[in-house]
């Protein structure tokens, strides 16, 4: 549970920014800066959340309090309730219930954000485009400990401007977590389904878009810090592709399979690609139960897609949510067998 160790005033803020923080001593101060540097004419406010971190940074987000009271909220955990390796949804769920703003965000307090326009661009788009649920921009990937060179998280060559649940479902686009900012949909109630340790920042993004689409611009305004102690750090690249696909079943299904064909055709795409990077040694090798489980998810969702494309009014976005059929579309390539 978590208990407010500072209760911010009544007054609606524009904007509600939760920064969730476990043992980032080293980090906390740059990411609370990043907010605090904002040149905007919206009221936001920063809820930390920290996890019973057992460094100093507790210590150091009171001292920005003390600094800030009208700005800073602290909620610190009587106990960890989230965990050494992600997501930490237990605590971004709690943390959820905290924001007030009409617009919210997440940031961990090892990322930081390295733009002082952030906010004031992407809260005035929101404001004067309201179809759009979310808006994000670039983030700049850097590494601590090894001789890696920082580079722009995106490696996409062309990238659209607007996106929908459609391209999202697909996994034809994903915006790092610091980079988003979404309309304010739960309002201190979010789905329960956030608590799953399935529930990443994929799902974060799905559960908006669903109402709306993501605005794109193509800037760097915050930076995503990868070291030891980061939440994904010290995952194994194949460890974490099973886990994306893991968690897109999951989505689909949380979803009310109204996107069953984006979601279908994303997993075939990643499964065989997988199956292929292990073979060519790009990752680990995958065990024999692993590949048995891997070719039957591909095998299955590949029939879903084609079934639903040669049949559009199978689709459970036609015959459950009533909507209209979609054009047709090439079939997947069969790259198994």
């Amino acid at each position: 549970m978590i208990s407010p160790a500072h209760l911010s005033p009544r007054v609606r803020p524009k904007a509600s920014i939760l920064l969730i923080t476990y043992n980032h001593e080293k980090y906390i101060a740059q990411a609370l800066e990043g907010v605090l540097m904002q040149e905007t004419e919206y009221s936001y406010e920063i809820n930390v959340v920290d996890d019973c971190s057992t460094d100093r940074t507790q210590e150091i987000i009171l001292g920005y309090q003390a600094r800030y009271p009208d700005r800073i909220n602290t909620y610190f955990n009587r106990k960890n309730i989230g965990t050494l390796s992600p997501p930490m949804q237990k605590v971004c769920y709690a943390g959820f219930k905290t924001l007030k703003g009409e617009y919210t965000c997440i940031l961990e307090g090892d990322d930081y954000w390295s733009s002082p326009h952030k906010l004031q661009k992407q809260i005035s788009f929101l404001d004067a485009n309201p179809e759009f649920v979310a808006c994000a921009h670039n983030t700049v990937k850097i590494y601590e400990g090894n001789a890696k060179e920082p580079h722009r998280f995106l490696y996409w060559e062309r990238m659209n401007t607007v996106y929908d649940i459609k391209d999202f479902s697909e996994m034809a686009a994903f915006f790092h977590t610091s980079s988003v900012l979404y309309r304010n949909i739960f309002m201190g109630a979010p789905p329960r389904v956030f608590r799953s340790g399935w529930s990443c920042d994929i799902f974060t993004l799905l559960s908006h878009v669903q109402y709306g689409k993501l605005r794109y611009f193509d800037e760097d305004m915050s930076v995503y810090r990868q070291h030891a102690g980061g939440s994904f750090s010290n995952w194994s690249e194949l460890r974490g592709r099973i886990f994306n696909i893991e968690g897109l079943r999951r989505y689909d299904r949380w979803l009310g399979y109204r996107y069953l064909k984006g979601f279908a055709f994303a997993l075939y795409r990643l499964t065989v690609t997988l199956i292929g990077d292990a073979d060519a040694g790009r990752v680990a090798p995958l065990t024999r139960a692993q590949r048995r489980k891997l070719k039957t998810i591909a095998a299955v969702y590949g029939w879903i897609y084609d079934l639903i494309d040669r049949h559009p009014k199978l689709d459970p976005a036609v015959f459950w949510y009533r909507e209209r059929p979609k054009p047709s579309q090439p079939r997947l390539e069969r790259k198994i067998q």
